[in-house]
């Protein structure tokens, strides 16, 4: 289980990758922890949806959510390619970690809340 500060630290290392632009071989444990993440708090998201009246804005919002973290999943969630530059796998983890950080409003399975 990741804290919120375990959470802000994966989000910050994302975020320095893509200023920093190291080795794709350094930004591969970024990617991930951020995909494991993303799948940890998807079914939240997904409860939420689900839990939302149909059609209302939440119920939009949360899908909107959903549905583009698994675009992220499909698109970028695969083994990171040590093949490719530097800014080629910070950009990944970039686009990751957006998706994390909207994914963040959902708790992952069998964490609580305060």
């Amino acid at each position: 289980m990741t804290n919120a500060r375990q959470l802000d630290e994966l989000l910050a290392a994302a975020g320095e990758a893509g200023r920093t632009l190291p080795p794709p071989a350094e930004t591969a444990e970024v990617h991930r922890r951020l995909v494991a993440q993303i799948r940890l708090r998807l079914p939240g998201a997904e409860r939420a949806a689900a839990a939302a009246e149909v059609r209302s804005r939440d119920w939009y919002r949360h899908l909107q959510v959903v549905d583009d973290a698994r675009a992220a999943l499909e698109a970028k969630g695969e083994e990171p390619d040590l093949r490719v530059g530097p800014l080629a796998a910070a950009l990944r983890v970039g686009e990751l970690a957006r998706h994390l950080r909207k994914l963040a409003a959902y708790p992952a399975d069998g964490e609580v809340r305060p």
